[in-house]
């Protein structure tokens, strides 16, 4: 793999997937800013904050792990000022059978154009929420007041 700088944040995030697939530590540090802006969060997990910390999250992931299968596509892209925000949904499984038990994860992946290239500064990945078919909420009897919680 080549040490030139991403020339484009679809250039970072192409890397930062094939370095997941290939449980590649080398390949994911390049992709990633190595400065405290860096910040990751795992399905399930809390945030983590510095170059240091996330990729020792990647380093205890790829450890003694085989090589999964993983896709992705791009839901919606958006970006200024040398920020790019890509969302994301990932589809992670085992390798040895990439059609059985992939699980679909939302992700937000944000690049930042730096004198490096372009650099991952922020992942964030969620397992997005099961509901059922047959339920449905149902409809507000009344308009939310301010003691009401939306979110």
């Amino acid at each position: 793999m080549s040490d030139a700088p991403f020339s484009t944040a679809d250039a970072a995030e192409n890397a930062f997937y094939r370095a997941f697939a290939g449980t590649d530590l080398t390949a994911m540090a390049r992709v990633w800013h190595d400065g405290d802006e860096a910040r990751c969060i795992h399905p399930g997990g809390g945030l983590l904050s510095g170059a240091g910390a996330v990729l020792d999250s990647w380093r205890q992931i790829f450890a003694g792990a085989a090589a999964p299968t993983v896709r992705h596509r791009l839901l919606h892209r958006t970006g200024a000022g040398g920020l790019s925000i890509h969302l994301v949904e990932e589809q992670i499984g085992p390798g040895d059978d990439p059609e059985r038990g992939l699980t679909r994860i939302l992700a937000t992946n944000v690049y930042r154009q730096t004198t490096d290239g372009w650099r991952m500064v922020l992942h964030h990945a969620t397992l997005p929420l099961v509901e059922s078919q047959q339920e449905s909420p149902a409809p507000p009897s009344r308009a939310p007041t301010s003691g009401d919680r939306l979110h």
